[in-house]
């Protein structure tokens, strides 16, 4: 039998890593981006009180679809039935949100806004639910050698998707209206889905959770058919030992909160603020949307050498970066309004640019670590648990930010949650262990024992 060694990349692993990442090209290009932009629009004509409370159940159902769908992958698969529930969510999600934009122009806007935000609740489930069994599949099913590298560049299509959706949406709006715009991406995102499903119908379920639950002749006829014996592979002893469950936990949800919330409220919620640069222009504020989501676009081509890369120091210095580029942007925007600085877009944009690049880094160091940190047997669930912990935290930030306006507040907070992931990076570099290079074996026994 082929060791993971000897293997290299087979036609399976690309038609994975295709299915995977057309789940992260709707996620962020498609339901969030266009969800986002669309409430933007809403916010004219709906109670102001509302417009946090919208902006935050976004957010409070892909939390939802975290969990639920983490929990119900360990389950019942990665593949299997699990898609069924997802796929259906968004799918039934970005036509309702796509017909209540139609409607928008039939009746008044305040009305439409409640098909509106329902479609918007299922899609966000949908998406939400795709991530932790998407996660968990490639940990256990790409050979270790490109392990990190699958993870980091299809998550990674998160952010070119909301790129990809925030140039179209911003072309429109230059030429049209921004409905219009938005019933154009969420007509190409149906285009996506049905690829998506097309494609995953051909990807085969984790044979390493198979073996787990006791379906071993199953997980082996799989094997064998697609070219996977090596992820069933136990191998010699690594002699590797995690740090306690609880502090793997703690680490993993303090980075999770600090790059989840940093990335939101920069890339996306921070158009809502009234006192910057952008603020009541449609056209500037989608440009915030896509320099960030460039940025970030840019950096999460970190995957294609990310496993040559030690993750500890990889972790550390995403952090660090972080924290250092927003600095500025809390100086220059929180503290010196008046200034001749805090007027530039230039300025804005190209700091919001920087800053957004070490926010993929920390993006990277997550979908990294959180797989690799817990088995096979309970994988996903803990990779949902850990996301409701950063979500739930996320979700409190913007409504508390957004209902409150502040700008100072809102930057501060900002960088006071950079500095508690830099803290919970330096506390992974001192007391953690490195993950690159070891195979799903090795990463399952050294988290069944503690």
């Amino acid at each position: 039998m082929k060791t993971s060694e000897d293997l290299g990349l087979s036609g399976i692993h690309y038609v994975m890593f295709v299915s995977y990442s057309l789940t992260f090209l709707i996620w962020g290009g498609f339901v969030t981006a266009s969800g986002v932009m669309s409430i933007y629009y809403f916010s004219k004509y709906i109670p102001k009180f509302l417009v946090p409370i919208s902006v935050a159940l976004g957010p409070i159902s892909l939390m939802i679809g975290n969990v639920l769908m983490g929990r119900l992958a360990d389950i019942v698969g990665r593949r299997g039935g699990i898609y069924a529930y997802t796929m259906s969510l968004y799918t039934i999600g970005l036509i309702g949100m796509g017909l209540s934009i139609l409607l928008s122009n039939i009746i008044p806007a305040s009305e439409a806004f409640i098909p509106f935000v329902i479609s918007y609740i299922l899609a966000e489930i949908g998406v939400g639910g795709e991530e932790p069994p998407a996660l968990a599949a490639a940990t256990e099913l790409m050979p270790y050698n490109y392990r990190g590298s699958i993870l980091v560049l299809m998550t990674n299509f998160d952010n070119i998707g909301a790129a990809i959706a925030s140039a179209i949406l911003l072309l429109a709006l230059m030429r049209g209206t921004q409905l219009s715009a938005t019933w154009t991406m969420i007509g190409s995102a149906i285009i996506v889905l049905i690829v998506a499903v097309i494609i995953r119908l051909v990807t085969p379920e984790s044979v390493r959770w198979l073996a787990v639950k006791g379906r071993v002749s199953e997980a082996e006829r799989i094997a064998s058919e697609y070219g996977l014996s090596y992820a069933l592979t136990e191998g010699s002893e690594q002699g590797v030992r995690f740090p306690p469950l609880w502090f793997r936990t703690l680490v993993l949800s303090l980075l999770g909160v600090s790059q989840l919330a940093t990335y939101g409220l920069m890339a996306f919620y921070i158009v809502y603020l009234p006192s910057l640069p952008f603020s009541n222009n449609e056209v500037l504020a989608t440009q915030v949307l896509l320099w960030a989501n460039v940025g970030a676009s840019i950096a999460g081509l970190i995957g294609l050498v990310v496993d040559k890369l030690s993750r500890k120091t990889f972790t550390l210095v995403s952090f660090l970066g972080g924290l250092l580029t927003m600095v500025p942007i809390f100086i220059i925007y929180g503290v010196m309004t008046k200034s001749v600085l805090a007027s530039s877009l230039t300025i804005f944009y190209t700091l919001l640019f920087l800053n957004m690049v070490f926010s993929e880094l920390g993006w990277a160091v997550r979908v990294l670590l959180e797989p690799e940190l817990y088995p096979t047997r309970n994988r996903a669930t803990w990779v949902g648990i850990v996301r409701l912990i950063a979500w739930a935290m996320y979700v409190f930030l913007i409504y508390y930010l957004l209902a409150s306006a502040n700008t100072y507040v809102y930057l501060l907070s900002n960088l006071i949650l950079y500095v508690v992931g830099f803290l919970a990076a330096l506390a992974w570099f001192i007391f953690g262990i490195e993950t690159r290079g070891l195979p799903i074996h090795a990463l399952d026994k050294a988290a069944d024992r503690r």
